[in-house]
């Protein structure tokens, strides 16, 4: 259930893409994006490859991550170098792909209920519910209208923010080692998570973490 919570609000995410002219919801567009990448993951059609290229597309379509990136690391972003910025970037997005990668397999036909939506200017909260065996796990996300879009930049899971976590453990990182130290930190654990990924695939044991 916690992988594939960690999939499912990460996947989330990605809500995206709400023309001016459109009338469309921020929740009518969490639920539309949610409904597609469940249709991925239902669909015993496809192999364990291309259900991860589908939900990937999804998820590069639609996720801001330089806004992400930009809030999480605060006043680090405004001292961090152009290239510093792109590597971040680029890490970041890996890093969060290889995530839910490794929850995608433990999808077991959960269900999404859709709670309240506020909306105030072009700041909005959608409020959603992942059901289980009678169980249900409360996901909130806050979304910007920014550039036309309905663009998401932070998920709570029971009130625990995605923003405030990674804000707070890499501040700490980049005080200790400085921006270069943390840039060196994630790309060992996009690799690392990576290798992992691909011994469960070759049915190997996984790297020590």
């Amino acid at each position: 259930m916690i992988r594939f919570t960690a999939m499912l609000f990460l996947t989330m995410l990605f809500t995206a893409s709400l023309p001016a002219a459109a009338k469309v919801t921020p929740s009518e567009r969490v639920k539309e994006t949610v409904d597609r990448v469940l249709q991925v993951l239902r669909d015993e059609g496809l192999d364990r490859q291309d259900r991860r290229d589908r939900v990937k597309e999804i998820v590069r379509e639609r996720f801001d991550y330089e806004s992400m990136s930009q809030v999480i690391l605060a006043a680090n972003w405004r001292k961090a170098t152009k290239s510093q910025r792109e590597q971040f970037i680029t890490l970041f997005r890996e890093l969060l792909e290889q995530t839910y990668y490794s929850a995608m397999d433990s999808y077991n036909n959960q269900s999404v209920r859709m709670g309240r939506e506020r909306q105030k200017g072009k700041l909005a909260n959608v409020l959603t519910f992942i059901v289980a065996a009678n169980k249900e796990l409360t996901v909130s996300y806050k979304l910007r209208y920014r550039n036309d879009d309905w663009l998401a930049y932070d998920v709570a899971v029971d009130g625990v923010s995605l923003v405030s976590n990674y804000r707070t453990s890499f501040r700490n990182l980049v005080k200790s080692k400085g921006m270069d130290g943390l840039l060196a930190e994630l790309a060992e654990k996009v690799a690392t998570l990576k290798s992992n990924t691909r011994n469960s695939e070759q049915g190997t044991l996984p790297a020590e973490q």
